[in-house]
């Protein structure tokens, strides 16, 4: 373990450890990166990353922050994110290494784990002529972080094919909540506080296995001619398009393209996304983010909401 960095931090890092020890089956890491752990590359370090491996794991976790007052930040694939440089205090539950089961069911539904790859989904689908979910053939994260913002692309989203959500609420109590009362909105669901997606039940509808291939084959090109020169690190679209416009265009009309702080840069490729050039730091991004919205917003007269959540101290 990490020597911490202050003797109270100290005291919280044995309480950690004595907890883990007794009960917590998954891995534990202590100070971790987590640039190591965001498709950005950048971050400050977590004093805990816990890798629930069941419910039972995740019930014990959530209890115990609860008991020591510790704040719990949860982590899918780490898309879609900025961590502050200064790191994140308490608790980071990452998901990514339980929460991986797939039941199929009659009438193209399924129950499907947060800790799901969209991409691995698309897969099984194309494979059993399973319609809903081609348009995430090119989103990088999990099943649980798509469900929460409601991930989407050419026209389509989750809320389209999702039918409820098991979730472990703040309390460790098991739930269900339906698809009407998720109350899904343009990039947003919306949860108890404090409530973790553990699975999503979904619905698809049955194609022709071939036309589903063909359909995956022509967003998959369509995405790469739009982004396919972007090859250094992002978190995908950085800001929502507002009503009827794109971000990245407005970004683009106001000469914003390659700009750059530091080691971040808006890309040259797209102008929604910006790029981890090299050692780029989240003060970076934010200058940038800053830039970008002064910017727009006097010379468009729109305000642009972020799409990229942004957690951590400076």
């Amino acid at each position: 373990m990490t020597k911490a960095r202050s003797k109270g931090e100290d005291k919280s890092s044995m309480q950690y450890s004595l907890f883990f020890i007794q009960r917590f089956k998954g891995k534990v890491l202590f100070n971790v990166p987590m640039s190591d752990y965001t498709s950005f590359r950048i971050g400050g370090p977590a004093d805990v990353m816990a890798f629930p491996q069941d419910e039972g794991d995740l019930k014990d976790l959530i209890a115990f922050a609860e008991s020591k007052g510790f704040q719990f930040h949860v982590l899918g694939a780490g898309t879609n994110l900025l961590v502050r440089d200064g790191g994140v205090r308490g608790i980071v539950i990452n998901m990514s290494e339980g929460f991986k089961d797939i039941s199929w069911l009659d009438e193209g539904k399924a129950i499907i784990g947060a800790g799901v790859r969209l991409t691995e989904l698309v897969s099984e689908c194309r494979d059993r002529g399973l319609s809903g979910i081609e348009f995430a053939v090119n989103i990088p994260g999990t099943i649980g972080g798509a469900v929460i913002m409601n991930a989407g692309a050419y026209g389509s989203e989750m809320k389209d094919i999702v039918e409820g959500v098991e979730i472990i609420g703040r309390k460790g109590q098991k739930g269900f909540i339906p698809r009407s009362e998720l109350n899904f909105s343009y990039r947003k669901s919306e949860l108890p506080k404090g409530a973790i997606v553990t699975r999503a039940h979904m619905r698809f509808e049955k194609k022709d296995a071939e036309s589903v291939k063909e359909r995956i084959k022509e967003l998959r090109e369509k995405r790469r001619a739009a982004t396919g020169g972007i090859h250094f690190p992002n978190a995908g679209s950085v800001f929502r398009n507002p009503e009827g416009r794109a971000a990245g265009m407005l970004i683009d009309e106001v000469g914003l393209k390659g700009e750059r702080s530091g080691g971040a840069e808006v890309s040259s490729v797209h102008a929604n996304f910006i790029v981890n050039a090299g050692g780029a730091k989240a003060k970076d991004v934010l200058a940038l983010m800053a830039l970008i919205r002064d910017r727009v917003f006097s010379l468009k007269g729109v305000v642009l909401e972020p799409e990229l959540k942004v957690i951590g101290e400076d």
